[in-house]
């Protein structure tokens, strides 16, 4: 895939749209005006024509706007991408709860399109901010190129475990700062394209190979240092004997920790390039611009990755066939070919060099025991120490919050108390719960866990990436298959209750 560097800065007009039930709330820089009724919301986004239309939360809810059958919405691999207003050609996409809790959200929206337009991206979906923002950083065109078969085969999501989901007193939320935009811009050079190599080369760490082969980790290992695909969009770290594509980095921290790697066929740079250094500063300029604008301009920097992996199957619609939009129906749609396939091995190298960094860090590195994991961050007990190196500074471990006590339903799901104004009304107080729930509002994590009740799984259902089964040893037969994790969840459930 040939990448070239941005040319053109194109403005738009930008609006930010809140539902409600034959509601729309629209907020532009002529300011805020409520709209009410279908007839006078249609017109209203007739007039929006050529607007770029964000949602600060989700996008389901703007069929009840209008009759619901005016409404498409997309997704891919199951997560809403944008809404369309099918007469008008409005698209409405999602600023993922970014500015949720802001007081002036589009105040902040567009403090962090004016840190984006001194770079020359123009508003645009957050995923597509991103890639521009990085293209404006290129000095000039960069070709990236391999196998997408090999590379595909090479990308895994993150570690994300619960050791026992359960209420646990006195602990700390610790994460590595700035964790993937500092493992892409700040460590080794990316390789453009790979060539095969002999099976016996070194497994360079600070090299972006690849290499297929067989691994023997041993159950007396505490951990299991590496991935292995169950089934598409499902992962588990196993011991016992796995096979597979990894990046070198992985490889040979299993190894150092203990496992037995043998490799069958291995794939060393042809071309190396340091993609993302000139990107760095631009990312680090927006995540320092502070309150919503800079949780924004987070999450933009956080998409690009991802990016790298994309693929144009798994792509659906939805419409509904009633007014009040209770009835949808959804249409698969027939995959598309994306450029991105051939640079499938960058996002398996970002992806590697934080799992690797989790097992060597945060597992291996220190004398504690995580009860929760997710990506680059866990929860470890107050007295722990955090791990090396640490700091304020990115890519340095840090202790993010201090839990008074946690209660684990789930990986990337809990609740805390931070012991300091919980529960105590007034301005020095807040609520007594702080809420960690991927994929939900911090309107809507609240009643989740109503709703919930006292439920509790190890299995990461939440993930937006790849689901990650509780670690298991490769030939247990019940523990390496979802539907088996299920089904021992459920009898433990039973015999709990």
């Amino acid at each position: 895939m040939k990448v070239t560097p941005l040319r053109r800065y194109v403005p738009k007009p930008v609006a930010l749209l809140s539902a409600g039930w034959r509601t729309l709330t629209i907020t532009t820089d002529a300011g805020e005006r409520t709209v009410n009724g279908s007839r006078d919301i249609t017109n209203a986004l007739d007039g929006l024509a050529g607007f770029v239309c964000y949602s600060s939360g989700g996008l389901a809810g703007f069929r009840l706007t209008t009759p619901a059958q005016a409404w498409t919405l997309s997704a891919w691999r199951g997560r809403e991408t944008r809404m369309t207003h099918n007469a008008s050609g409005v698209t409405v996409t999602s600023l993922r709860s970014t500015l949720d809790g802001c007081a002036y959200p589009y105040e902040e929206l567009t403090v962090a399109l004016d840190w984006l337009r001194a770079y020359g991206v123009g508003p645009g979906s957050l995923s597509g901010m991103s890639w521009n923002l990085w293209r404006a950083s290129l000095p000039g065109d960069v070709t990236i190129g391999f196998d997408p078969e090999v590379g595909r085969s090479a990308l895994y999501g993150g570690r994300q475990e619960a050791r026992e989901c359960r209420v646990y007193p006195h602990m700390v939320s610790a994460d590595i700062r700035s964790a993937y935009p500092h493992a892409m811009a700040q460590t080794t050079d990316y390789a453009c394209s790979l060539r095969e190599v002999s099976k016996s080369s070194s497994l360079d760490p600070a090299v972006a190979g690849l290499a297929y082969a067989t691994v023997v980790v041993p159950r007396d290992l505490p951990y299991a240092p590496l991935p292995t695909r169950i089934a598409p969009a499902i992962i588990q770290f196993q011991w016992g004997t796995i096979r597979g594509v990894w990046p070198w980095c992985e490889l040979a921290a299993a190894a150092a920790v203990g496992a037995t790697v043998t490799v069958h066929r291995s794939w060393a740079p042809r071309r190396t390039a340091d993609l993302f250094g000139s990107w760095w500063p631009m990312v680090d300029e927006g995540r320092n611009l502070g309150g919503g604008a800079g949780v924004l301009a987070k999450s933009i920097s956080n998409s690009l990755w991802g990016q790298f992996g994309m693929v144009g199957d798994d792509r659906s619609e939805t419409r509904w066939s009633d007014d009040k939009g209770d009835e949808p129906y959804s249409v698969d749609l027939d995959p598309r070919h994306m450029p991105h396939a051939w640079t499938a091995h960058v996002a398996a190298e970002t992806t590697a060099r934080l799992r690797t960094r989790m097992v060597l860090e945060a597992l291996y590195g220190s004398q504690f025991s995580p009860v929760h994991m997710d990506t680059d961050g866990m929860i470890i007990r107050s007295s722990s120490e955090v791990p090396s190196p640490c700091g304020d500074l990115p890519g340095q471990w840090r202790i993010k919050e201090r839990m008074a006590k946690v209660d684990i339903r789930a990986p990337q799901l809990y609740r805390y108390t931070c012991g300091k104004g919980c529960g105590v009304p007034g301005p020095l107080g807040h609520a007594k719960w702080h809420y960690v729930a991927s994929g939900l509002s911090a309107t809507q994590a609240p009643e989740f866990f109503r709703k919930s009740g006292a439920a509790r799984t190890q299995i990461s259902y939440l993930s937006n990436y790849d689901q990650c089964l509780t670690p298991a040893h490769s030939d247990d037969p019940e523990l390496t298959t979802l539907d088996g994790q299920l089904a021992r969840e459920h009898r433990l459930w039973k015999a709990g209750a």
